[in-house]
This record gives structure tokens, sequence and C-alpha cells, in this order.
């Protein structure tokens, strides 16, 4: 069994002895899975998820997480009442970093013998659309699994609203099912990113997303000149985990349902702004950290 923290230029963390990857493969693109919301042996709908690793002080992997949306897992949003819509997730691992078409297929239960969630959320902001669901050593063993860690929450990248922001995901289901690999969706910042939106810890992205995203990592990511935290201009390639993809806003307008007036009644029309909201990479990080496995 190894694991392997992507650096903030696609490489290895120091720690990690070196391991290639082909030159013409992004490693995000092994760090996100499609993930099936099952009901016993019966699929009842499809999201995104990535791996996210805690670490301890000497930078060594602790406890890998898969990352994805409450709603993904449940079936609702968060704290909306309604019965869940699943008990278990399927989703893939890579076996091989040259031979793509290698992957495992894994399955998780969602709740212990007693109904009780096992994955994590937020208890400071309960209506965050984030959990974590811890994945067991079993599951990845004798697997080089590639995974993102909170030094990609901090990649020296400025994110000003208009700066590129990109998805990785599996729209209406749609991917590389040769070799099981994402599509990338980019789009921009459409918020200001330092300023938690409608008082939460989200910013908005302007971008063309369909159902089968959610729980998408959301990712900057230069390769040549970019912008550094202090202003500076500097060249390189760099990434950084902004946060995890959620749902797209819509504003419900009502019309009168007989434009000629003769009647009262009204019609609801639903208009789709093409914005999402991404709950920050800051949110996945403290629950990483705070993470204590049930004994």
């Amino acid at each position: 069994m190894a694991l392997w923290l992507a650096a903030l230029a696609f490489g290895l963390v120091a720690a990690a002895p070196a391991q290639e990857l082909p030159s013409d493969l992004e490693a995000p693109s092994l760090m996100t899975t499609p993930v099936i919301l099952m009901n016993g042996n019966r699929p009842i709908s499809q999201g995104t998820g990535f791996f996210f690793a805690s670490t301890t002080v000497d930078g060594a992997v602790d406890t890998v997480f898969l990352v994805t949306n409450y709603h993904v897992v449940t079936g609702r949003a968060p704290m909306a009442p309604g019965p869940r819509a699943g008990d278990r997730i399927r989703f893939i691992l890579h076996e091989s970093q040259t031979e793509l078409t290698r992957v495992r297929q894994i399955e998780l239960a969602l709740y212990d013998v007693n109904g009780n969630p096992n994955w994590v959320m937020s208890d400071a902001v309960p209506a965050a659309d984030v959990v974590l669901i811890p994945v067991p050593p079993e599951a990845y063993r004798d697997i080089k699994l590639w995974v993102f860690s909170e030094g990609h929450t901090r990649g020296d990248i400025k994110i000003r609203p208009t700066s590129s922001a990109t998805l990785l995901g599996y729209p209406y289901g749609f991917y590389d099912e040769s070799h099981f690999l994402p599509v990338w969706k980019t789009g921009h910042v459409a918020s200001e990113p330092a300023i938690d939106f409608d008082d939460l810890p989200t910013f908005l992205v302007d971008v063309s997303a369909f159902p089968g995203m959610s729980g998408s990592p959301v990712l900057a990511v230069a390769n040549g000149v970019y912008e550094a935290e202090d202003g500076s201009m500097r060249t390189g390639r760099v990434l950084k985990l902004l946060g995890v993809f959620s749902a797209m806003p819509v504003v419900r307008e009502r019309k009168p349902a007989d434009p000629s007036g003769a009647s009262s009644d009204t019609q609801t029309t639903e208009i789709n702004l093409q914005l999402g909201y991404v709950w920050k990479a800051v949110l996945i990080a403290d629950l990483a950290k705070s993470y204590r496995a049930k004994r």
C-alpha cells in the first residue's frame, strides 16, 4: 500500500518517494471519481467525489477521505427533512497510473449498524453541503493512491473575481469510460472569493455545469505566468484546491398564466443563472483535521 501526495506543482511532497506519472496525465484526474448512490443493489443517483488526506505533523498521510456533497449521499439538501435515499456509495480507484483501464470498484456503507452516518460534516455550519467519508486502508491496499491534502489549499496563486476556476467531474454521467477519467470544465470566479457569500463559507463560480458534477473539486490551475498571493508575477505550474462544487442557484419568476390578463392565475418559471456554489477548501481541511475515528 502506498499513498502519494501530489504537491502544489503536480509533483510529490518531499516526504514521499519519487514516482512518475505519464507526462501527458495530470494527477487530479486520478484523484477524482464518480460517486454512485446505491440503495441495496439499485443505483439511485450519480455525483462526483475526490480524495483528500489528513496528515501527521511530519507530513505522512493519516486518514484518506472521499469528499463529496451531503445531497450526493442522502438525496436531499442539508437540514432538509426526508428519508435517506440510499444506504451505500460506489466509486472507483485506479490501480495503475500507466494502465488506466485497471480500476477497483469500491462500495462503502453510509451508515453503521445503529443507523448513524459513517461520514463527517460540519457542526459549526450545518447548512454546508459537504461530507467527508473515511476510506478504510484495505480499500486501497496495493494501490499507489494520489490524494489532495491541506497543502493544496494554500497554493501560492492569487484568486480574484474573474480568475479561472476548473471543475473535474462527470456531467450527466458522461466521462472517458475506457479509462475512467473525468471531464475538466473551466469557468470563472463570480463573487469576491475572500468574502463568505451570504455569510456562509462559499463563493460563486460562473461555469456551465450539469447534474452529475455535484461534489467536483474546484481548482485554480496556472501553467506559465501567474499572479502570486503577494501580487508579484511568477512563472511555473501551480495548483490550488479552492473547494467543492455544490449546486446551481435557480431564480423562480412568477408570471401571469394568461398574458391577456383575463385570468389571475400565475405560473412559475425557473431560471438557471449558470452560477454555482463552491464550499471553500478551508472547510474540508478543518473537517479532516478534526476527524477522530470511531472506536
